[in-house]
């Protein structure tokens, strides 16, 4: 089978040895050669457009191909673009959190010693004041004692005295 291009080569050769009419360009050909070269164009003209056309539908194939590749890597891409987005906004997010979580702690820890110190405070003032008042009442009893002490001391003298004169006299 001949290509579309041999049989031009075909053409040109046999105009290129063609008779030359005197006095002009024209030539003179054979025209039954001619015919049956344009007559096995016809028949292999079929399949060289096939042969074309199946190279240009590869070609059209080949780049819708790549278009679709192309465009999912692209989507693809995007979507990876996106979900690096989200997961860097949920860190954020996260590390956001982490620090008032870590700042609520902070807080509640303080509070909570503040409430401890105010409540060893309260128990301190408490024992103190009670202390205070065992104090007093001892001291109160304590007098009590001296001034019964005293009184009875007196009574004695005075009960000594009293044998002292009464022997004496």
């Amino acid at each position: 089978m001949e290509s579309l291009l041999d049989y031009l080569e075909m053409l040109e050769d046999l105009i290129e040895g063609s008779k030359t009419m005197p006095f002009s360009n024209k030539v003179s050909l054979d025209k039954e050669q001619i015919f049956d070269i344009i007559a096995d164009m016809r028949l292999n003209l079929p399949n060289e457009i096939r042969h074309a056309q199946k190279i240009i539908d590869d070609h059209d194939r080949i780049i819708n191909d790549a278009k679709n590749k192309a465009s999912a890597i692209l989507k693809e891409a995007e979507y990876k673009s996106q979900e690096m987005a989200d997961e860097h906004e949920i860190y954020k997010m996260a590390v956001e959190q982490s620090r008032d979580l870590m700042d609520e702690t902070k807080k509640a820890a303080r509070d909570m010693r503040m409430s401890s110190v105010d409540y060893a405070d309260e128990i301190l003032l408490k024992t103190e004041n009670a202390i205070r008042e065992s104090m007093n009442s001892m001291n109160l009893q304590y007098r009590a004692i001296e001034d019964s002490f005293s009184e009875t001391i007196e009574v004695l003298y005075a009960n000594r005295q009293e044998l002292r004169n009464s022997n004496n006299g």
